[in-house]
């Protein structure tokens, strides 16, 4: 393959000779082949792209790349012309002038979009082709002025690896020369786990057979649970592919997967747009905070801000004349359009030739375009929320603050910290100081929110059986222990991430009764019985070896009548909450205890459920 270099930018691609006259020759001795080489030869090869979402961001990351022949020839299909062309003997030649194909149109279309990143397709077999040129990508990516940090080699299993050493040695070239890597279709191909674990991917995409309908398939959920928990330990981001119903999005959502991509959000198109089809629920930081609960405006400052319009050469010059300033807010007059970061900006002014590419650019070019915007009313749980569940934040310690879509000024984590820090020490406050759990003014105003919210959630009212008899039999320290080793089993039942970003609460109502408040309404079979199998182990050290040899104690019951009561157990009333059907506290907590009762009545050791669905 021979590459030249091009008078007119415009008509680059033309001047890749892809065939030698060899192959020219054998491609035009068949129908399909000649089809081929008319592709090749005529510039038809079509570049269509499909959007990677950042479910955090809320916006496009990335494009991947994918390659289509002429509409109306029969090697339209991706699958179908690239089967011809390996069976032509020059699969390796196609692949490579799809990747120049793809740069190609990405760069004419994105080259200034920073943020986003592309996906470039390329097989094991390419990969491992001795005719492979290293460097041609690299050299193909200067001519269209795109940089390798914005590109992601994503490699296609469609055949084995049978030689691994010489494999990793091509994909750390990659790596050297600043190129990101992904494995495609895992669970589809041939070798992935194996690629996984000698690769150390940036990315793994998940293959749409275990996204499809995720929502009613378990064995989907859990497979996509255990490839989220080697990717945590790797530092691998997973996309999951062909995402196409709501449902699947929040399932997804809910196992903490970070990218997606599918046709819910857009189909492949031609023209790159970071337009969506698809629209976002109601964003959760428009929550506003209650009228007794700690929001954004407590920890509000001002700030200078920066116009869309100035130069990076002019921004550089605030940061260098403010020493202590380390972002601006991007404003115009009073509308928010992004923030300059001043990592950001000195590093790609330090990369090569970065002062000549960016210097006369307007800011609006290069700024960060999705910081963190928090209305004014926004509950600090629910921000802190959002800040301790993103690991993108790093140096980025602010985030902007708007009233009625209007620039108010800013804010940062420290004074978020400090803030959070003060009203866990009020919450102590009202905290029960044997179980250290919060008391019954925190749980009415959890109950409050919840219920002012209007979305669905569940309540656990935990209860514990003849609780009453191995207080008056044992010590009341002995009775303590109890209380303790329970608010002990349902912190360690709940999840901590739960509890910190509130959607989860445990409280303690007082004596032997415990509350959980959740949004995870489809938790609760699980919790109940990892609570019920916990305590019926962890409570037999806290009986004498006789009164459990027996099952139980001899005691007195609230008539005065002699009476054996079985060993303590608990009894879980459950309770499903959806919204509108409860006009105020007082009515819900009396079905919870309906609830609770309905579990004692089964003899305890159980859990008994009634969904609020179904009342009258």
């Amino acid at each position: 393959m021979l590459f030249l270099e091009p008078d007119d930018t415009t008509t680059k691609l033309s001047y890749f000779n892809l065939f030698d006259a060899s192959q020219k020759l054998l491609l035009k001795q068949s129908g399909l082949g000649a089809e081929l080489l008319s592709i090749v030869e005529d510039n038809k090869l079509q570049t269509v792209f499909q959007s990677i979402v950042d479910l955090k961001a809320k916006r496009v990351c990335a494009f991947e790349g994918l390659i289509r022949g002429p509409f109306n020839s029969v090697l339209h299909h991706p699958l179908h012309l690239f089967k011809v062309a390996e069976e032509q003997g020059v699969l390796y030649e196609m692949d490579t002038y799809a990747r120049i194909a793809s740069i190609e149109s990405f760069a004419r279309q994105a080259k200034d979009r920073d943020h986003i990143h592309l996906f470039l397709n390329t097989s094991i077999n390419a990969v491992m082709n001795s005719s492979h040129q290293k460097g041609l990508t690299l050299e193909t990516l200067d001519l269209f002025g795109l940089p390798p940090e914005r590109v992601v080699i994503e490699i296609t299993e469609l055949q084995p690896v049978d030689n691994f050493e010489a494999f990793i040695s091509a994909i750390n070239y990659y790596r050297a020369a600043g190129f990101k890597v992904a494995i495609d279709d895992l669970g589809s191909g041939y070798n992935g786990l194996r690629i996984w674990s000698e690769v150390r991917p940036d990315f793994v995409k998940v293959d749409r057979h275990f996204v499809s309908d995720i929502h009613l398939h378990e064995d989907k959920k859990a497979f996509m649970e255990t490839i989220l928990t080697l990717a945590n330990s790797t530092g691998t981001r997973v996309v999951a592919e062909g995402v196409e119903t709501h449902q699947e999005l929040e399932v997804l959502q809910s196992l903490g997967v970070e990218l997606v991509q599918g046709f819910l959000f857009k189909k492949p198109e031609a023209v790159i747009s970071e337009e969506l089809l698809y629209e976002w629920p109601h964003d959760i930081l428009q929550h506003k905070a209650d009228k007794r609960e700690a929001n954004v405006s407590g920890i509000a400052f001002q700030h200078p801000t920066v116009a869309p319009d100035l130069l990076v050469d002019e921004v550089s010059e605030q940061f260098l004349k403010y020493p202590e300033i380390d972002f601006f807010p991007v404003v115009k007059g009073s509308k928010i359009c992004g923030m300059i970061w001043r990592r950001d900006l000195m590093d790609l002014l330090a990369r090569k030739f970065g002062q000549e590419l960016h210097s006369r650019k307007k800011i609006k070019k290069i700024m960060d375009s999705a910081p963190i915007i928090v209305d004014a009313n926004t509950s600090l749980v629910d921000l802190s929320r959002l800040i301790t569940d993103s690991n993108e934040f790093d140096y980025r310690d602010a985030f902007i603050i708007q009233s009625d879509d209007q620039y108010i000024g800013c804010g940062d984590f420290k004074h978020l910290l400090r803030k959070m820090t003060d009203l866990k020490v009020e919450m102590a406050q009202h905290s029960n100081p044997l179980s250290g759990l919060p008391g019954n003014l925190p749980i009415q105003k959890k109950l409050n929110k919840l219920l002012k919210h209007k979305q669905p959630f569940m309540v656990m009212y935990i209860d514990v059986d003849n609780f009453k008899a191995y207080n008056d039999n044992y010590s009341f320290d002995e009775g303590d222990q109890i209380i303790s080793l329970i608010a002990a089993i349902l912190n360690e039942t709940i999840p901590e991430e739960h509890l910190v970003h509130d959607d989860c609460f445990i409280g303690h109502i007082g004596g032997d009764d415990f509350v959980i408040m959740s949004t995870h309404c489809d938790k609760y079979e699980q919790w109940a019985n990892r609570i019920l199998d916990n305590f019926k182990i962890q409570v037999l050290p806290l009986y004498s070896s006789e009164d459990v040899a027996r099952g139980g104690i001899d005691s007195v019951d609230r008539n005065g009548d002699h009476k054996f009561f079985p060993l303590m157990t608990l009894s879980i009333g459950v309770l499903l909450v959806e919204p509108g059907l409860f006009e105020h506290r007082q009515q819900l907590s009396s079905f919870a205890t309906k609830a609770k009762k309905g579990a004692k009545s089964a003899g305890g050791n159980t859990y008994y459920v009634v969904d609020s669905k179904t009342l009258n």
